[in-house]
Formats: C-alpha cells, sequence, structure tokens
C-alpha cells in the first residue's frame, strides 16, 4: 500500500491510520514509522461507537474491573526518564527494561479503550499492546530521529490494530471462501472440461481468470466435495452469478466491508473520559464526586455510567460496521 505522508498534514484520523497498520506487515510498519514523525493521530473525531446492551456477547472477563483497580496505584514515567531508560536496555539492563514496561501499563490500558472495538476483548488489546513495547524496543534504534516515548506509541497501537485485525478475520475467512468456491462453480459451468482430479487443469488459466493458484483451487474443491462450504442448494445460488468478475465485485464490498477501520468502536470519547479519571489512567485516580465537576455530570450519574462501562469492558459485544453498504 502507498501512502502519501506529505499531503496528510500533521495529523491522521483514526480510520485512516488503522487502515495504514492493518494492510502493513511489521518490517513495513517499521519502515513507515519513520514518515510517522510528528503526526497526530486523531483518535477523538470521526469515532462512531455501537454497542448493543440487549446483545452484549457470550465473552466474558471478571479480570478487567481488577486490572484496572491494581493500576491506580502504579506511577507513570516521565518523558525524559523513558529516553534514559531506553539507553539502558539497549545496554542490556534488565532492570531498566521492567521498569519500561510497568511505567508503560496505564497508557496502554488508556490507549485500548480508543481502539476497542465491538467484539474484540479489552485484556487481549492490552496483552498486544504490552507485545507493542516489546517489538518497539528490539527495532528502535538509539540514532532514530524520533523519540522512543512517540515510536513506543505507534508500535502500541499498530499491535492493537494487529489484534482486531484477527477478529476481523474470523468473521470474514468463511465468507470469502464462501465467495471463492462461488468462483469456482462458474468456472466449472464454463469450463466444462475441467478435470475432476485436477490433473489437467491449466495453472495459468487459473489464476488469470480466479485470480487464485492451482493450490488454492484444488484445496478449495477438496472441501467443496465433502460440502463443507457449497451445498447443493448454494450451487443453485452460485447460478446466479453469470460472471466471475460479478463475483469479485460481491467479494471487494466484502474486504472493503470487513475492515479494522469499519469495525465500530466501543467507547465514546466520554466515555473514555470518564474510565480514564475513575481509574487514573493519566494521573491520579478520581471519585464519583471529583468527576462529576469535571464534566458537570451529578454523582449519580458518573456512578451509573461507570457501572454501564463495566458491561462493555468485560462483554466483547455484537461486532457492528460503521459503513454497513
Amino acid at each position: 500500500m502507498r501512502i502519501d505522508f506529505k499531503n496528510m498534514g500533521n495529523t491522521i484520523d483514526m480510520r485512516s491510520f488503522e487502515l495504514i497498520a492493518e494492510t502493513s506487515t511489521v518490517d513495513e510498519f517499521k519502515s513507515l514509522i519513520l514518515n510517522l514523525k510528528g503526526k497526530k493521530i486523531d483518535e477523538t473525531n470521526g469515532r462512531v461507537e455501537k454497542f448493543d446492551f440487549k446483545n452484549i456477547g457470550n465473552f466474558y472477563e471478571d479480570t478487567v474491573e481488577n486490572y484496572l483497580r491494581e493500576l491506580s496505584s502504579i506511577k507513570p514515567i516521565k518523558k525524559e526518564k523513558i529516553s534514559e531508560l531506553i539507553k539502558d536496555i539497549k545496554a542490556e539492563d534488565l532492570s531498566s527494561r521492567e521498569i519500561l514496561m510497568e511505567g508503560s501499563l496505564k497508557l496502554v490500558a488508556k490507549t485500548a479503550l480508543y481502539y476497542s472495538k465491538v467484539g474484540a476483548s479489552y485484556i487481549e488489546l492490552v496483552q498486544d499492546g504490552l507485545i507493542g513495547i516489546v517489538k518497539a524496543i528490539e527495532n528502535y534504534d538509539l540514532d532514530c530521529p524520533i523519540e522512543f516515548l512517540e515510536y513506543m506509541e505507534f508500535w502500541i497501537k499498530y499491535e492493537m490494530i494487529q489484534s482486531n485485525k484477527l477478529v476481523v478475520e474470523e468473521l470474514k475467512s468463511p465468507i470469502i471462501a464462501y465467495f471463492k468456491n462461488m468462483k469456482v462453480e462458474v468456472y466449472k459451468s464454463e469450463n466444462k472440461g475441467v478435470s475432476s482430479d485436477m490433473k489437467e487443469t491449466n495453472a495459468e488459466d487459473i489464476k488469470k481468470v480466479l485470480n487464485m493458484d492451482i493450490e488454492e483451487f484444488e484445496n478449495l474443491q477438496k472441501i467443496n466435495d465433502y460440502g463443507f462450504l457449497i451445498k447443493k442448494e448454494d450451487k443453485e445460488e452460485a447460478e446466479v452469478y453469470r460472471s466471475i468478475p460479478e463475483i469479485d465485485i460481491r467479494l471487494a464490498k466484502v474486504e472493503k466491508l470487513m475492515s479494522v477501520s469499519n469495525l465500530a468502536n466501543k467507547f465514546t470519547v466520554t466515555e473514555i473520559k470518564i474510565l480514564d479519571l475513575f481509574y487514573g489512567l493519566s494521573g491520579k485516580r478520581k471519585y464519583f464526586e471529583e468527576i462529576g465537576e469535571i464534566l458537570d455530570m451529578k454523582p449519580s450519574k458518573v456512578k451509573a455510567e461507570v457501572e454501564k462501562l463495566m458491561i462493555k469492558l468485560k462483554y466483547n459485544g455484537k461486532k457492528e460496521w460503521i459503513d454497513e453498504n
């Protein structure tokens, strides 16, 4: 994916950044980071939050509340201290590595709130964020023009986006396989001479027409023969598609719809602010009365909001897309 960073300005909206990270390998992202120097990821504007309290999902994490409470006692590391720590870590000082990891827990927990998606696990997102710190340490060069804190934040977000990508792929894979089988059915109907054992199939033709290699074609056909993906009624439906390009259009729509950037957010900006203050992720922990004064809310309303937000934190929720078309 070619990206024009020069025309992006100093601020990149969150959905654009998610698209960049989702479509980049680790090595590609390592190179891209250098182009992100000084750019701010806007994680507040353009957010679309969807969470159906009538369908909260069946994935329950009872450890979330205790984990966030424990974080309230951890002091975040000052920016200048982080610069010193990374130098010591590069000199293989294990104690500095431990200090950095522990001191970054609040940063990871807060970032995970912004990147929490419906259908995803908050704790898994936090764990992947910690992996992002490890990758930042491994890939950082002391001569890098980007300060380590900024560099680390990019890696934390990258790993969280990759975590969300797994959720999307879990949904997308069977649908993609289904439509690819549709393509095989149409191809077979257009090429009656295709051998059942595939030995006489023209590999170059399959790659050109179906955009898949002969091995994938054969594997899909084997699965199809067992009736796992394409049943009799599906074959009849396949006849609706008159051409392979028509199926490709449907596939392209699925790819566009089912992406991390199009998966709805779980928390609004205000909700994140409430959790941030209540668990002290950006500083000292605040209580209902204090949060109420800051956000101009009654303490009883703050309490009710926290209770509601704990449901969002503990349950994955039904997967919802921002753009359904």
